[in-house]
């Protein structure tokens, strides 16, 4: 009976507040390896850091103004993708992964350049661009 209790309690308490998001498990993290670092390091700014970090999540997680967090939440989201995104690049030049390069040669069209992908083991082919329509032929 009393863990009912406290159970609604809780969500009473909870009502209209904005909760978790990814910018707060992020915020977490963040605080997590700060206090990790400051327990081999012993540092009071860290230990002010992680602790400014911390207050800082929960304000968020118990705020009513549902509205501001979502839109931080947002802004974080889109950094996220793009740093995301960035380092994807790095991966191959193509865009495609390693075991997808191996069967496929990659060619320019001559006149508008391009990128065409052919795949390999057919010989000597005629390659027509989908771009500008030139034909060439090459070795796959």
């Amino acid at each position: 009976m009393r863990n009912s209790n406290w159970r609604e309690r809780f969500q009473n308490f909870m009502e209209g507040r904005y909760g978790q998001d990814e910018l707060s498990h992020f915020l977490l993290i963040v605080t997590l390896i700060v206090i990790i670092i400051n327990f081999f390091t012993h540092s009071a700014f860290l230990g002010i850091v992680a602790g400014l970090l911390l207050v800082w999540v929960y304000v968020r997680m118990l705020s009513k103004d549902t509205a501001r967090r979502a839109e931080e939440n947002r802004r974080y989201l889109d950094v996220k993708d793009r740093v995301v995104s960035f380092f994807k690049g790095f991966g191959s030049r193509s865009g495609h992964d390693s075991s997808a390069q191996a069967d496929f040669r990659i060619y320019r069209c001559p006149k508008c350049g391009q990128k065409i992908r052919i795949p390999k083991g057919h010989g000597m082919v005629e390659i027509t661009c989908p771009k500008c329509r030139t034909r060439f032929r090459k070795r796959t």
